[in-house]
């Protein structure tokens, strides 16, 4: 469950990410306003990027460059499939680049974000192993 519940914030935190990117380029010039429809096909295809690293991750692939690469890949791949199929932006390599890129920096911060996390409870495992421990050593003394 807690597996899941990583995915699900993945989606939306990148989805949050790609929302912020969007505007920073819409500032810059280079993206239309966003609509609500915008809105929703944003989140949709934060959500299949977020399946298809998942579906990834079900794969016999162990080392972690890997299975960055395989990210990576899906990401960019529904990035420009999400923006043929729905079509999110003129397809132009120099926006293409832009939606490529902001969509790199989303992954790249949930990558973070999930790593801070995953670093964060390993540490309060960590220290409540250490407390057990100590605990054990100090009755049997």
């Amino acid at each position: 469950m807690k597996r899941t519940l990583i995915y699900i914030g993945a989606a939306c935190a990148a989805f949050t990410f790609s929302s912020l990117l969007y505007y920073v380029f819409r500032l810059l010039g280079l993206f239309p306003p966003l609509t609500e429809s915008m809105s929703i096909t944003l989140f949709l295809v934060s959500a299949i990027i977020t399946c298809l690293i998942w579906l990834t991750h079900q794969l016999p692939v162990e080392h972690p460059a890997a299975v960055f690469v395989l990210e990576i890949l899906c990401v960019v791949a529904v990035l420009t499939a999400g923006g043929l199929f729905f079509e999110m932006f003129p397809f132009n390599i120099w926006i293409w680049s832009s939606v490529v890129l902001s969509g790199l920096l989303a992954y790249l911060s949930v990558f973070v974000l999930i790593y801070l996390t995953t670093k964060a409870d390993e540490r309060r495992i960590n220290d409540i192993l250490m407390q057990r421990r100590t605990a054990r050593i100090t009755l049997s003394s």
